[in-house]
């Protein structure tokens, strides 16, 4: 059977890694963008952001000929599905900004109007719910040769090509089987082994990504409530607890790690939207609101733990490990980091910040008001306090006789609960969800 052929439009997180992905598995990719120095750069193999893999794949396929990019959205016309992974940001406000998703639903009208063989079209942005049935759908609707397809995806900042190589599910939401067979016919010539699929309609597939991030947002604003309360009670260690609730198979141990909140692309954003879309049905979503609220005000934990150190002092300089939401990513959006040093900052403490990714995205939002550092041993030199903000691996290896070496002042906060404190008797060690030794 001939593989369909695939176009992809917006090269950002989702369409890029989807477009590199098909493409090493041999299917012929056009990526479309229309941002032109991202696109100049995709074409010599350079990608914007950092995700394990990608430009390595991303480099195989443009040797092959198997992926090209272009800002012409009439070269859909010689493909067989459109994939949409184009941004839905948050307004202002915190409701989901469709502008972007609509001027491409425009522009694919033009395009398709003249094509005679059929064409579908899938929904990958994540969009609030019947989105597709009152929106798109009514944009297209004159296309008899257009069908349409909700496909929403699962993936994750740092592991996003494997969780599209070996996903947990398929989600496709259609109006009628024929469109969603379409799509599935795909998805067989992509996998060997088929992973569960889930035919539903279009409405119901927008509301699965919902309830999936906010569940997830749930899992972490949960552990953290038991953190802080952990923290007030002698020798209590949610790490403890998280490890013995989720040996329950009803709980699971996944998003059990407390820390100073959540942030990336997804789940503050999706929060925050699903929240604005159901405001109008009054009181159904106060949970939603109670579980932004505890994220909103975590990045604080820490705040409460540089006072209790007395360290609100101009003089002191503290070291800030980790700047990206999570580690194996440059990712910023939504960083407790930004949070945290725009704090900091106000108290006007001196901050030198290390990560092994995010530097170059943090200095477009602090220039020169922080002090960069590539070594984690200048990051902490002469400093009064080190606080870990994200986990990555090089901060895991961090023991005390470096700490000795280096600080003036032996304080740290684990804000992720990556070291060990029966390591740090001797320094004066705080770690969200651990209580007074």
């Amino acid at each position: 059977m001939k593989k369909s052929r695939i176009s992809v439009i917006g090269m950002g997180f989702v369409g890029l890694s989807l477009a590199v992905v098909n493409a090493h598995a041999n299917f012929e990719i056009i990526g479309v963008e229309s941002n032109k120095e991202k696109l100049a750069n995709l074409r010599r193999g350079k990608t914007d952001f950092y995700e394990p893999n990608l430009s390595k794949y991303l480099n195989e396929s443009l040797k092959k000929n198997k992926i090209s990019f272009t800002e012409n959205l009439d070269e859909v016309k010689n493909t067989d599905i459109t994939f949409i992974t184009v941004g839905t940001p948050s307004t202002k406000d915190g409701k989901i900004d469709l502008s972007s998703l609509k001027k491409v639903i425009s522009g694919l009208y033009k395009v398709l109007k003249n094509k005679q063989a059929k064409h579908l079209v899938v929904i990958k942005s994540t969009v609030v719910p019947t989105t597709t049935s009152t929106v798109i759908a009514p944009m297209l609707k004159k296309l008899k040769n257009v069908s349409i397809a909700v496909n929403p995806e699962f993936l994750r900042e740092g592991s996003a090509l494997n969780d599209l190589i070996h996903p947990h599910l398929i989600v496709i939401g259609c109006v009628d089987d024929k469109n969603c067979k379409v799509l599935e016919t795909y998805y067989k010539q992509f996998y060997k082994t088929m992973p569960d699929i889930i035919n539903t309609d279009y409405t119901t597939a927008e509301m699965i990504k919902y309830a999936n991030n906010a569940f997830l947002a749930t899992k972490i604003s949960f552990i953290n409530s038991i953190a802080n309360i952990c923290q007030k009670l002698p020798l209590v260690d949610v790490n403890t607890i998280a490890r013995a609730i989720g040996k329950d198979p009803r709980i699971g141990s996944q998003f059990l790690q407390a820390g100073p909140g959540f942030g990336g692309s997804c789940l503050p954003k999706d929060l925050s939207a699903l929240i604005k879309f159901t405001d109008k049905f009054h009181d159904l979503n106060s949970f939603f609101k109670a579980v932004e609220n505890v994220n909103q005000l975590q990045t604080s934990q820490v705040i409460q733990m540089l006072k209790s150190m007395k360290l609100f002092d101009s003089k002191k300089i503290i070291a800030v490990l980790g700047l990206a939401f999570k580690k194996d990513t440059d990712d910023l959006r939504e960083a407790v980091s930004i949070k945290l040093v725009k704090n900091l900052l106000k108290k006007r403490l001196n901050i030198n910040v290390h990560d092994p990714m995010a530097i170059e995205n943090f200095k477009k939002i602090f220039g020169d008001k922080v002090s960069y550092y590539t070594k984690i041993t200048d990051c902490i030199k002469n400093a009064h306090c080190c606080i870990i903000l994200t986990e990555w691996d090089d901060y895991k290896k961090l023991n005390p006789s470096i700490l000795k070496k280096n600080m003036k002042e032996l304080n740290i906060i684990d804000a992720r609960r990556i070291l060990d404190p029966s390591k740090f008797k001797e320094f004066n060690f705080k770690a969200i969800g651990l209580g007074p030794r």
